[in-house]
């Protein structure tokens, strides 16, 4: 039996051992290499406020799945954007720039300096393969974000839409992760849902009824939960690191913008950033400063890679250590929205730190964040020695940082694109100044809010064909705000659907006295005027806007081709028959298969008065090919296939296609078209019986 001095003894050797143990249990786990990064997963939400996830605080559980993330990694409380619109937003993501060095600063910017490098193209150098699967036609790669993406999916099953749902996002993103699990993966998941309008699919939208944008997160956090469900089926989860942020957030009615893209205020400014890597799994707060220009570098450390030489990002990866930074630096991030200068505004350029927050305007302001978070009270004229140094640093920032090779001046988009723009909630119309002066002179922003809100809704009732509200609604602002060339483009696109050519001409000159130069402008109050019948100026203005489109890759051929047949028509009324043949041809260049442009100078060339311009063989192998690629069943091409035999004397087929487009027009019912054609086949059976 054993003694209570022996038990005793007994049990303090298996103390030590278990103390032994965990000891080396302990060394072991801080001085084992942690796993190696083999993955990268960069997943953004669009127009996310970082105080909607739970795991920034928000009162309902609206992201269990980014949670869960956060509960093995790192949350950055302080992360900002420094713009609030997606595709210049995604450009400073995935660059590791800010606009004013990458260029872009609206969703319509095209023009992508090649000598940038995205995150794409220096994981694609390291072997990495590449794929990106994006929500909105935002995104297109026509926009230039596509650049290193071995895979960038941008098609949507229902061409016509502009955006697409998560789950759609995913259905095709997993399907590209199932075939590269062998591989090292750059995956870049880009979700619209929370963008307005807010609309989240069941049971979200019932479970989130009294707040359907923290319902749209919560959908967004879901299909999240999907990707990273996948990832662990296919075991690429361990050996990843995950990246969850925003482009930017959503002012939800603060400070009068319902939305973003105007304002720089916090809740358009302050984003997710949830960083998981391999290895480790506890929860991390990081108060500091950080960005979203702060990816690209610190991916670039973490993988040990250089990062692009001249970027404004930070790498945040001292932070991943056991040791962070003792004296983290006293960041500014800057922040800008040229959106304002579309209304002939002031730019808002900004910067942001931890305490102090300094927007440059015509009516500076300057907040304390840490006493005033929500930005209420301005302290400009109380603290104008702090306003003043952070204007001189704003300026310091922008002299380093401007582009001196700015590209394409304000190249114009394409018509699919506009209208996806326009559909989206944007104005599509008119192009922002990069103008970084600090010019007091303008009219100030926080003045505009009112009618940017209303011009948003103008816009959204012309983009629905409402054009009489879309009108008397845009009336009424041109006479609070006459110098809005916005304002005169969108009346006179509007005046012309509704075929008032007298409006649609007096407001698209006012337009271009405002901003000369516009090939859309031209080209609708081309239309205007030869509607209207005035020749001359449709002549003019069909000519300029064809001078502007020339050359430019942005433009579709399916336009030019129709200036140019229009302008040929022009022509024709004028009876320049030379001028307006050389139109159509050009449109044939451009297009052979137009099947209208071909008959309409098919009958040009069988049809003109002036003699010397007649050409029947031409016409008749134009008019034929017309009806080829109509299958016969157009009347117009039929009658000008009639005609054109007609004038080479073939009287036989003359009647026969005549007959044919009779017959056309009988199912059609037309009397009026019915006698004429009935004359004409007459004409030609005489002809033919004469000339037997």
């Amino acid at each position: 039996m054993m003694t209570d001095k022996a038990k005793k003894s007994t049990q303090l050797i298996a103390l030590i051992i278990l103390l032994g143990g965990a000891c080396i249990w302990l060394v072991v786990q801080r001085y084992s290499p942690e796993p190696a990064i083999r993955h990268v997963i960069l997943i953004s939400l669009d127009t996310c406020r970082a105080d909607h996830l739970s795991c920034y605080g928000h009162e309902r559980s609206t992201s269990p799945h980014i949670d869960a993330l956060a509960q093995q990694g790192y949350v950055f409380t302080h992360a900002l954007t420094p713009i609030p619109l997606t595709l210049p937003a995604h450009a400073s993501m995935l660059t590791g720039t800010i606009p004013p060095h990458h260029g872009k600063h609206d969703n319509k910017d095209l023009y992508f300096d090649p000598t940038h490098e995205t995150l794409a193209t220096l994981l694609k150098a390291e072997g990495y393969r590449t794929g990106a699967f994006v929500g909105s036609q935002i995104l297109n790669a026509r926009f230039g974000l596509d650049r290193g993406f071995d895979t960038y999916h941008d098609r949507f099953d229902d061409k016509g839409r502009s955006e697409r749902r998560a789950e759609e996002v995913n259905r095709a993103a997993l399907a590209w992760l199932e075939t590269q699990k062998d591989n090292p993966v750059f995956l870049f998941l880009h979700y619209y849902d929370p963008h307005d309008a807010y609309e989240p699919p069941e049971p979200f939208a019932t479970r989130f009824e009294e707040n359907l944008y923290a319902g749209e997160i919560a959908y967004t956090d879901h299909c999240i939960g999907e990707v990273i469900g996948a990832l662990k089926r296919l075991d690429m989860y361990d050996s990843a690191l995950i990246i969850v942020t925003g482009d930017h957030g959503e002012m939800l009615g603060e400070h009068g913008e319902s939305t973003h893209m105007f304002f720089v205020y916090q809740s358009a400014m302050k984003v997710p950033l949830v960083c998981k890597l391999p290895g480790k799994r506890a929860a991390h707060t990081v108060d500091e400063l950080a960005s979203i220009i702060d990816i690209v570098p610190t991916v670039c450390d973490l993988l040990d890679i250089a990062p692009p030489a001249g970027i404004q990002g930070k790498t945040l990866a001292p932070y991943f250590n056991a040791k962070p930074p003792a004296q983290p630096e006293d960041r500014f991030l800057y922040c800008e929205s040229l959106y304002p200068t579309k209304y002939e505004a002031n730019s808002l350029l900004g910067l942001i730190g931890t305490q102090w927050k300094y927007i440059q305007t015509t009516r500076p302001e300057l907040y304390d964040l840490q006493a005033d978070p929500n930005e209420d009270t301005n302290l400009v004229e109380s603290r104008p020695d702090q306003a003043r140094v952070l204007q001189e640093y704003l300026a310091e920032v922008l002299v380093r940082t401007v582009r001196v090779d700015k590209g394409p001046a304000h190249a114009p988009l394409d018509a699919e694109s506009l209208r996806h723009l326009q559909s989206l909630g944007y104005v599509a119309g008119a192009n922002v100044k990069e103008d970084f002066r600090f010019d007091q002179s303008l009219k100030d922003p926080k003045d505009l809010i009112a009618f940017h809100n209303e011009f948003l809704q103008v816009t959204s009732l012309a983009e629905q064909d409402n054009t009489m509200e879309a009108r008397t609604r845009g009336e009424r602002l041109l006479t609070q705000y006459p110098d809005v060339y916005v304002l005169y483009d969108l009346l006179s696109a509007t005046a012309l659907k509704q075929k008032d050519h007298d409006s649609a001409i007096r407001h698209g000159e006012k337009a271009l006295t405002l901003e000369p130069g516009r090939f859309k402008v031209h080209y609708n109050l081309a239309l205007a005027y030869s509607r209207s019948q005035q020749n001359a100026a449709a002549a003019k203005h069909f000519g300029l806007a064809l001078a502007l489109m020339k050359d430019n890759p942005t433009v579709s051929q399916a336009k030019q081709v129709e200036a140019h047949w229009e302008l040929g028509s022009v022509n024709v009324r004028q009876k320049e028959y030379g001028r307006a043949i050389v139109q159509f041809q050009e449109a044939l260049k451009l297009d052979p298969k137009q099947a209208h442009v071909l008959n309409t100078l098919a009958w040009l060339l069988v049809t003109c008065p002036d003699q010397a311009f007649r050409h029947p063989v031409k016409a008749l192998a134009l008019a034929q090919k017309a009806c080829a690629m109509t299958q016969s069943k157009h009347l117009p091409y039929l009658n000008t296939l009639a005609v054109a035999y007609a004038r080479l004397k073939n009287f036989s087929e003359a009647v026969k296609t005549s007959e044919r487009a009779l017959a056309l027009a009988q199912t059609r019912g037309d009397q009026a078209v019915i006698a004429t054609l009935q004359k004409q086949l007459d004409r030609f059976k005489s002809a033919l019986a004469q000339s037997d």
